[in-house]
């Protein structure tokens, strides 16, 4: 596994667990569960604990992900959400979880102070990056048509199935490494079991390669066998310390463009 040093990337597994701390760096909780968007591979949300913080310890929140800010060196996150803010918030149950779609989660953005990632800029708006806009109500509008759940948690997606176009078995998702500045999937981490002799490796794949089928528990992976073949995996018990440049050539060989070199978007307090 990559080192915490200066990573770009840690994988969902081991963010779980991660203590939360506020700006005074008194201990309010623990990071739960990452829910992630399906469609487009972002943190949805940071399911959190609060333990006997304020007196919400029976409850989980949903907090945006902007909202957290990693200390790698201390195995924590700092969370920037003042205290007030904290007791009024409305949690929910650890056994029955409400927010599954982005019409859900949108009043708790809100709350926060936070514009939810799946809403366009101004610049959007105004028509800048029309390309970048358009594929995102492209893909929207597939989203309508597949699933009426928008969200699942990282847990839930390790060891979903992989399969080909053809509907072939390939693996399994082994991992999903998180961007910790983008707060996004950088990449999936598979398995391909003995399909093409490939059983002894791990593969780094972009999440755009991989279409989410959620209510069967599986991902179609979009690249031809050829590629799989020729790929550069890495082995199970070494795993590469991964950066932007790595991950970038990973990227073109696949034919994906980085999400990094693509046009962003601002989610900071108060831009609603």
């Amino acid at each position: 596994m990559a080192n915490r040093d200066n990573p770009d990337f840690l994988s969902a597994g081991t963010i779980k667990g991660d203590k939360v701390i506020s700006s005074t760096g008194e201990d309010l909780g623990k990071i739960e569960e990452l829910m992630i968007d399906i469609h487009n591979g972002r943190i949805a949300y940071a399911a959190l604990s609060f333990g006997g913080f304020l007196g919400l310890g029976d409850k989980l929140f949903a907090i945006p992900w902007q909202a957290l800010k990693a200390r790698v060196h201390e195995h924590a996150f700092l969370l920037d959400i003042p205290k007030e803010t904290l007791e009024k918030a409305e949690g929910f149950d650890k056994d029955n979880w409400p927010l599954s779609t982005h019409k859900e989660l949108s009043r708790t953005y809100t709350y926060y102070g936070y514009r939810p990632y799946w809403q366009p800029s101004v610049a959007e708006q105004t028509g800048v990056p029309g390309e970048a806009r358009s594929e995102r109500m492209a893909q929207a509008e597939t989203v309508k048509g597949r699933s009426n759940i928008d969200f699942l948690s990282a847990s839930t997606i390790k060891g979903d199935k992989v399969v080909n176009n053809e509907g072939e078995d390939l693996g399994k998702i082994q991992e999903l490494m998180i961007d910790l500045e983008d707060g996004r999937i950088a990449y999936a981490v598979l398995s391909f079991g003995g399909f093409l002799g490939l059983g002894n490796k791990l593969f780094a794949i972009p999440w755009q390669a991989l279409s989410p089928r959620a209510d069967e528990h599986i991902l179609v992976l979009g690249v031809p066998k050829e590629t799989l073949e020729k790929a550069e995996g890495f082995d199970k018990d070494n795993w590469p310390v991964t950066n932007r440049e790595w991950l970038s050539n990973v990227y073109s060989y696949y034919g994906y463009q980085p999400y990094w070199q693509t046009q962003r978007i601002e989610n900071r307090p108060g831009n609603i």
